[in-house]
């Protein structure tokens, strides 16, 4: 089977791209999420997931969060609120990273900003990633952010032996179904455990009908990278079963003879006068 140069050139520079795609997926805040510094304080919980790419999250040996605002192509730093925080201090429930920023309200006024990821890797290299965009209200500081989109920068990988590269997530994945999905991480829904009762009576198709589309020209770039599957957001309990093991079926009284179910009597025949007769 003969295959085109043109063909290979595009299988090699997707299996390049998807080595060198970066690690970590901001889940939380979502886009649009709204936080007040009213109080004084203004506490964000940021969560992540490793999104299957290189270099895994556990090959990243600490973490600095810095609070940016701007246009995607220009992105400025407004204060770096935590750094060089070690993986050791971040919380992983499932597959979900979490750590909690604090931040006086002060040191900003109120507007859109998103917060810089930035990864220290094991071995040498750095990531970048940011999370949606979200709004800060009530704040105290005298500087505001005007500028507003819809989404954020997209991430920036730099590890030995990958070189530099940068993919764009749809963060509004989050809240469509899968097959709505175009990000290059897509997301599956979390599990869910079954319940006790079956109460749906008829069937139906959750995707009554679905489209295909052919490519009439070959892509050098991938359309998905990888699918995220969440871990549970809840505690699923278990124990020993400490309930008396049942006694065996002839003991309990649902052993049943057999030949209470037989409907003809059983006939024994003699072996040595059937084998004579026969020889006659």
């Amino acid at each position: 089977m003969l295959v085109s140069i043109q063909t290979l050139f595009a299988a090699v520079l997707m299996l390049v791209t998807r080595i060198a795609v970066g690690d970590v997926q901001v889940t939380e805040p979502v886009a649009g999420a709204q936080f007040s510094g009213s109080g004084g304080t203004v506490s964000i919980d940021l969560k992540w997931m490793d999104n299957g790419a290189n270099p895994p999250v556990d090959d990243i040996t600490s973490f600095t969060f810095t609070l940016e605002t701007g246009p995607n192509n220009h992105i400025q730093a407004v204060k770096k609120l935590d750094e060089s925080v070690p993986l050791s201090a971040i919380t992983k429930v499932g597959d979900t990273y979490s750590y909690t920023l604090q931040f006086p309200s002060g040191i900003i006024g109120n507007g859109q900003y998103y917060i810089q990821v930035y990864s220290q890797v094991q071995g040498g290299g750095y990531t970048n990633n940011y999370s949606p965009r979200f709004e800060l209200t009530s704040m105290g500081g005298t500087s505001s952010a005007t500028f507003s989109d819809s989404t954020q920068p997209p991430g920036e990988t730099l590890v030995a032996g990958t070189g530099t590269t940068t993919a764009s997530v749809d963060t509004r994945s989050f809240t469509l179904y899968y097959t709505q999905q175009t990000g290059v991480s897509r997301f599956a829904p979390m599990q869910m455990q079954p319940g006790s009762k079956i109460t749906a009576t008829t069937w139906t198709k959750k995707f009554p009908t679905s489209a295909v589309t052919y490519y009439s020209t070959y892509r050098n770039t991938l359309a998905q990278e990888t699918t995220i599957t969440p871990g549970w957001s809840y505690v699923l309990s278990s124990g020993i079963n400490f309930a008396t093991p049942a006694p065996y079926p002839t003991d309990n009284g649902g052993w049943q003879n057999p030949k209470q179910r037989q409907s003809l009597s059983t006939r024994k025949i003699n072996i040595k006068k059937r084998a004579r007769v026969m020889g006659n």
